[in-house]
């Protein structure tokens, strides 16, 4: 029992708390060395600023990589109504699909409405295909 005892005694002394501050010193000087840094960073970026608020840009570089400065972009480019640009393409189709009109006019080329194509193709027929020569 009395063995018990010492051994409880020891437990309890060696739990509880530190009997010692910890040292206040290190930390007071990190915080105050980052409250330096932010200071010094800031004024940095102020004082960057600043100055290019002061220099503007005074000409801006053309690309090297470019032949000419002023370049029209190729086609296709951007419409500026594609509705109504795409309704004209197809007025215009509707009207060569569905007229007749001459082609090469010197080799006596014409062009003839869909309708009637498909009407003479019919009449005359389609060309069949020979049988392949088997080996």
């Amino acid at each position: 029992m009395e063995e018990d005892l010492q051994r409880r005694s020891m437990l309890k002394s060696s739990v509880g708390h530190e009997g010692q501050d910890a040292d206040i010193r290190p930390i007071v000087l990190t915080g105050i060395g980052l409250a330096l840094t932010v200071v010094v960073v800031g004024a940095i970026v102020y004082g960057s600023f600043r100055y290019l608020e002061t220099h503007p840009i005074t000409s801006v570089q053309s690309n090297p990589m470019a032949v000419f400065d002023s370049q029209i972009p190729p086609t296709p480019r951007i419409e500026e109504h594609p509705a109504i640009e795409i309704e004209e393409l197809h007025d215009q189709e509707d009207q060569t699909l569905s007229t007749y009109g001459w082609i090469d006019k010197n080799k006596g080329v014409v062009r003839i409405p869909i309708d009637r194509a498909i009407e003479l193709q019919l009449q005359r027929g389609f060309p069949a295909r020979k049988e392949p020569v088997q080996k």
